[in-house]
């Protein structure tokens, strides 16, 4: 069987996420300041309405172009009081830019009345308007926290299911694997009991007891890594990158499966390149991907017997493996450095019709009660957590493929 899909990963720093809560939270305090900070808002306000004033005045007297400057703090006002806040500042700007204030400082010239009064209109004008604006983006940004709330909440909620969906298919894999992992414990315990029975007949100085000492300890190794695999495989975790040896992973995933080789007749075919470089990998879930892909193999080749090829391999891309194949599309580009897995089979392939359909949530070809159709839409989701890349095809000869890309670097400038 065989699979590819990409995406890119991103995560974001805790360092970062904290330092913009923080903005966040300064930003919207002096947005909407209650209490004593209202207080302090509306002092500098007026301080500023009367440093405006003082402007106005040392530069000449309201025949000036810096009359204009009272904008700013009825502008101020509204934007962070609304209307109330608007109306206030500019009935302020007014009388101190009004009747007290000479048209020319320089000649005395009083102000027309009419000149000031239509001052002042214009200044409540611009401060009504200024905080009807203001309160309608106040009204829009409010909806928007709470519809980012909701889809925050909404994204952890499916991030769970997520999580719980790839459990329940790892104990559906554990299930299928149970019988073959007992008669895989069966045989090494078997020899254990042999080599105690010769012990309790054994003498001192017996030249077979070394021998069979050493051949206890490697069943009870056997046994040992069976298990622990089974047992590492089916715990819940959450994600957990590490540096990992993908080849080492692959043998670890074989021997879990062994007994469904035997059983099906099927021949591994093994080409694991060496010094691979190690990858960043949650180990229990890839060894889920690879489980998912080694069963469907077998599954597919039936009582008959077949190969299963593995290939391993590092390369480098030569154009992006966006939009070819059944998958993902993810972050590789050309001149990209990917370790590349290849699972093959011998088995008939994947109808064409069926091809676009692997990775749908309860979509399988199996007959009924065999599968339930999570496993490659799981290994999707694993894949795709790990910023991989994974897509299905048929081979040109018998069978089915299945390729996932794990990137290694990015591509030279």
């Amino acid at each position: 069987m065989s699979i590819a899909v990409e995406t890119e990963a991103a995560a974001a720093s805790p360092m970062a996420a904290g330092s913009a809560d923080r903005l966040a939270s300064w930003i919207e305090q002096w947005r909407r300041p209650t209490g004593g900070l209202a207080v302090k808002v509306w002092i500098g306000l007026l301080g500023l309405i009367l440093l405006v004033g003082g402007v106005v005045y040392a530069t000449g007297g309201t025949g000036f172009v810096w009359v204009h400057l009272m904008y700013v703090p009825i502008i101020l006002a509204s934007g962070v009081f609304g209307i109330r806040g608007g109306v206030v500042s500019a009935v302020l700007g007014g009388l101190v830019l009004g009747p007290f204030m000479p048209l020319e400082v320089a000649k005395g010239m009083p102000q027309d009345p009419a000149n000031w009064i239509f001052r002042g209109l214009f200044f409540l004008l611009v401060g009504g308007c200024g905080g009807l604006l203001f309160s309608w983006v106040n009204r829009q940004l409010e909806r928007l926290r709470k519809t980012h709330l909701a889809l925050v909440r909404t994204h952890e909620e499916l991030k769970a299911a997520q999580m719980r969906l790839i459990q329940n298919a790892k104990l559906e894999s554990v299930g299928r694997l149970a019988a073959g992992v007992a008669h895989e414990v069966k045989n090494p315990l078997a020899v254990i009991q042999l080599g105690v029975d010769y012990m309790t007949q054994a003498v001192k100085g017996d030249a077979g007891l070394a021998e069979t000492v050493q051949d206890m300890g490697d069943a009870i190794q056997r046994a040992d890594t069976v298990i622990k695999g089974l047992l590492d495989f089916s715990r819940s975790e959450k994600l957990t990158l590490a540096p990992e040896d993908v080849n080492a992973l692959l043998e670890e995933t074989l021997l879990l499966v062994k007994h469904e080789l035997t059983k099906n007749r099927v021949l591994v075919e093994k080409d694991l390149e060496d010094k691979l470089p190690p990858v960043a990998l949650d180990r229990n879930k890839i060894k889920q991907v690879f489980i998912n892909l080694f069963m469907n193999a077998i599954q597919a080749m039936g009582n008959e017997g077949g190969t299963l090829g593995i290939r391993t391999r590092r390369q480098q891309l030569t154009q992006a493996p966006m939009g070819y194949g059944v998958g993902a599309s993810g972050g590789f580009r050309p001149g990209d450095e990917a370790l590349v897995i290849d699972v093959e089979d011998t088995g008939p392939g994947i109808p064409e019709d069926k091809l676009d359909k692997l990775f749908d949530p309860f979509f399988t070809t199996k007959a009924v009660g065999s599968g339930t159709g999570l496993g490659l839409s799981v290994s999707l989701k694993i894949i795709e957590l790990h910023g991989a890349a994974i897509r299905i095809s048929n081979r040109k000869s018998q069978g089915a493929a299945a390729q996932i890309l794990f990137k290694l670097g990015e591509r030279k400038r």
